[in-house]
């Protein structure tokens, strides 16, 4: 994400500063983007996809969103007969590039779901079961093959996040249970240790034994 700068005197040891502070927190600092809103069966945010002007020559279990829509259940049903999608849901660019696609089983993302830059480049990949995030979830660091973060999920729950520089050394990694943070390490570009975190759980009393009846 790019954002604007602007030059103050003196502002160096503000800039350093920062930089230490986005590299001891990193795994708070790099959400995933999702790509997949605005596509049947709703994510949370991200980019929305926009209308293509191809006409692509699909293959015999691929369809596009247009031809689908999302129930109130969170299902995504064909528009032709309204049945739940059985199938893989996908889109293109102008170019005629696929930007997408989702793999789709009685209405629900099951299995892979794929997402390209308009040049070709693999984007993200992630992995879904009866709808729910299941697996991983990777996105890519932009023009190259190298993973920028990967999430990691079970039934829906992150357990694990970990990203990597863009030289492939690892930014950081954090552990999850029940939806807490319970660690978290990070490092520099040069493999060097920046931060370490562990949650650690408050120490439980030990019962009191029983009164000894007379």
């Amino acid at each position: 994400m790019n954002s604007g700068v602007t030059k103050l005197h003196g502002s160096a040891p503000l800039v350093g500063g920062a930089l230490l502070l986005i590299q001891s927190v990193g795994c708070t600092y790099l959400p995933l983007s999702d790509p997949g809103r605005g596509i049947s069966g709703r994510s949370p945010n991200g980019d929305i996809p926009g209308s293509t002007s191809f006409t692509p020559s699909l293959g015999t279990q691929e369809l596009l969103e247009s031809s689908t829509y999302a129930g109130p259940d969170e299902g995504v049903y064909s528009i032709q007969d309204k049945n739940p999608v059985t199938g893989t849901l996908v889109d293109f660019y102008p170019s005629g590039q696929k930007k997408y696609e989702i793999n789709f089983i009685d209405g629900l993302r099951e299995g892979s779901a794929q997402w390209w830059t308009a040049s070709g480049q693999l984007k993200h990949l992630r992995n879904y079961h009866k709808g729910q995030l299941s697996g991983s979830w990777v996105e890519y660091h932009e023009g190259s093959e190298q993973k920028r973060q990967e999430q990691i999920y079970d039934n829906g729950i992150e357990i694990m996040r970990r990203g990597w520089w863009i030289n492939g050394m690892k930014r950081f990694e954090a552990t999850f249970l029940n939806g807490e943070e319970k660690s978290r390490q990070s490092w520099d570009t040069a493999g060097t240790p920046t931060h370490e975190k562990t949650s650690v759980n408050p120490t439980l009393k030990k019962p009191e034994k029983p009164n000894k009846q007379p």
